[in-house]
Formats: C-alpha cells, sequence, structure tokens
C-alpha cells in the first residue's frame, strides 16, 4: 500500500520500512516482522470477502436501523481491506486523512443519533453504541501519527474480546440490550411496558465474517504498536 494509507513494508540492506496509517517506521534487522507480504495479502483477500457478506446481509436487511448498521461493517471491512493491502496490490493511493474523516464522521454520526434517540425517549439498541467505539477506532487506526502505547493495546483487547463473543454467538444476547431504556407506556389491561430498541443482527450467521473481522483489526492495532 502506498506511503499514506495501510501498512506496507519494503526492505534494504539494513531493515525494513514500514507505513503505517501514513506514519512511516523502521525495524532493524533481524526483528520479527509481524506482518510480512504474504499474510497482509491474506487478510486483504479476508476483508474481500467479508465485504462480500455484509452487503449480502444490507440487500437482506429491511429499511431501518439493521440496514444502517450493516452498510457500517461494509465501511469498515473496506477500511480494513486498504488498510491491510500491500502496495503491490492497491493502485488507488487514498490519503489517510481521508479514511480517517470517514470514520471520523461516521462515529460522531452514530453519537449524534443514539442522543438524539434518548433526547426522544426512543430505546437504543447497545450495539449502536459498539457501532460508534468501533468507527472511533478505525479513524484512530487512520490516523497519520500520535499512536499511544495504552490506548492501542487496549483497542487490541477490546477488538479480541469483541471477536470471542462474536464467534460464540453471544453478540445476540447483546442485540437484545437496550441503551438508556426506553419510553414507558401502559397497556389496554392497565401494565406498563418499556419499548424495546430494534434488534440489529440479522438472521444470517455472522460468527465467521464479524468474528474475522474484529480479530483482523485487533491484528492491526498490535501490529502497529509492536512496530511503532
Amino acid at each position: 500500500m502506498g506511503s499514506m494509507s495501510g501498512m506496507s513494508m519494503g526492505h534494504d540492506g539494513s531493515g525494513h520500512t514500514t507505513s503505517i496509517g501514513g506514519m512511516s517506521m523502521s525495524a532493524a534487522h533481524g526483528t520479527t516482522n509481524i506482518l510480512p507480504d504474504w499474510l497482509a495479502v491474506i487478510w486483504t483477500l479476508v476483508f474481500v470477502a467479508i465485504i462480500v457478506v455484509h452487503i449480502r446481509h444490507v440487500l437482506d436487511s429491511d429499511d431501518g436501523q439493521r440496514r444502517i448498521w450493516h452498510s457500517g461493517h461494509v465501511l469498515m471491512a473496506f477500511g480494513m481491506a486498504f488498510q491491510f493491502a500491500p502496495s503491490s496490490l492497491d493502485h488507488f493511493n487514498i490519503p489517510a486523512g481521508f479514511w480517517q474523516l470517514v470514520f471520523a464522521n461516521a462515529a460522531i454520526a452514530a453519537l449524534l443519533w443514539i442522543l438524539v434517540q434518548a433526547v426522544s425517549g426512543r430505546a437504543v439498541n447497545v450495539l449502536w453504541l459498539v457501532m460508534a467505539i468501533d468507527m472511533g477506532a478505525m479513524a484512530y487506526m487512520w490516523s497519520p501519527s500520535g499512536f499511544q502505547a495504552p490506548l492501542t493495546w487496549l483497542l487490541v483487547a477490546y477488538f479480541a474480546a469483541q471477536s470471542l463473543l462474536w464467534v460464540t454467538n453471544r453478540m445476540r444476547d447483546v442485540d437484545h440490550r437496550t441503551l438508556f431504556g426506553g419510553s414507558l407506556s401502559i397497556t389496554p389491561g392497565g401494565a406498563v411496558a418499556m419499548s424495546a430498541a430494534e434488534p440489529l443482527v440479522c438472521f444470517r450467521d455472522l460468527r465467521v465474517s464479524m468474528s474475522a473481522m474484529t480479530l483482523g483489526m485487533a491484528y492491526m492495532f498490535a501490529a502497529m504498536q509492536l512496530l511503532a
């Protein structure tokens, strides 16, 4: 990948030169290369497959929150495919600042939507907060400099845990949890009822695609920190 996006590796007589999210770094000769070209190609192909799978989820979803939520995962998978793609495969040379702006705006949009729904007394699915955090993490990943080790390792743990929740299908339980509660109403029978948040996980099995995506994000953050 070009020097302004993703992670690309070149070799000289003394070591490795690496570019991650627009930040150039050098690894001394003899150090372990956590992301060789062959592995970067495999991860790129994995994320291309994830894009295809989640576009199908978007098309299968009804109009509403679920379609937007799956579209967010398509966007994340596109960003990760470009993040992993070696320079020999990436001929677009999209600046890292473009991706950072896209994901920062997506995170802000998700947070504003949560706030509007909460103020209106509507139930909000907790997975929208997860989406906002994920988009913010993507913006951080594409930042050209300023990676902070504590935050980066926290994100490694966060996405590794999220991958575990997806692979064990526990995220479907999270999908039924409501952020900020919901509005109360009285049923015709006099009972008090609380509105539930709209579920976002579709009927298709997301364990493979989502666990692979979040694991890939954890791996990229680890690579970024180890090479920093």
